[in-house]
């Protein structure tokens, strides 16, 4: 691992520890399977990054992520959860957006395409706007797989106040896209 990298996973992993220590006093199973699959996912980026040498802020704003994704969960704001939190009110029901939520499905989207990106580059052979729009559509591939981990957590679950429901769904697949496009534009200034 290399040596800039070891605060990072220190860092991020004790972070995430006190979440999962927070989800099992809760008995929150939704995100007690969330931090299963975060830390094997971000495992597997730095066991990739070996292969990959990806940028150290790419690595860091997906440690990023995985840390506000448990939050997002896991802390309150009132009686609100984070991750129900508006953020501004622009357009009310059924969509209400800007909710924490949405604006952190951009910023995983984000970081998701620039990991993609340079592991995608690395053996492309096509033009940068080739590159762009597989990354593009390699993160959007990523995003499909998270909704359904988070059908599959909120099925196993059984958890009646979870993150979910079809404007969710349909609204979350927007904002990745979005955050796809601005992480593969903004990859390629690296």
């Amino acid at each position: 691992m290399r040596k800039e990298l070891k605060s990072t996973v220190i860092v991020t992993l004790l972070v995430l520890i006190v979440f999962l220590i927070k989800a099992l006093l809760a008995k929150n199973y939704e995100f007690i399977g969330y931090w299963v699959v975060l830390v094997l996912l971000f495992l597997f980026v730095i066991k990739l990054d070996k292969k990959f040498n990806f940028p150290l802020s790419a690595i860091i704003f997906f440690s990023i992520w995985s840390i506000l994704h448990m939050a997002g969960g896991l802390i309150k704001i009132g009686n609100t959860r984070l991750y129900d939190l508006i953020l501004i009110d622009i357009l009310g029901d059924p969509f209400f957006i800007l909710k924490f939520d949405q604006l952190m499905h951009v910023y995983a989207y984000f970081a998701i395409s620039i990991l993609v990106y340079f592991a995608l580059k690395k053996q492309f052979k096509g033009t940068e706007k080739s590159l762009i729009a597989f990354t593009i559509l390699a993160a959007l591939g990523i995003g499909l797989l998270n909704e359904v981990i988070e059908f599959a957590m909120v099925v196993f679950a059984n958890a009646a106040d979870a993150v979910g429901g079809y404007y969710n769904t349909a609204l979350d697949l927007v904002f990745n896209l979005l955050g796809a496009i601005i992480g593969s534009l903004y990859a390629k200034k690296l």
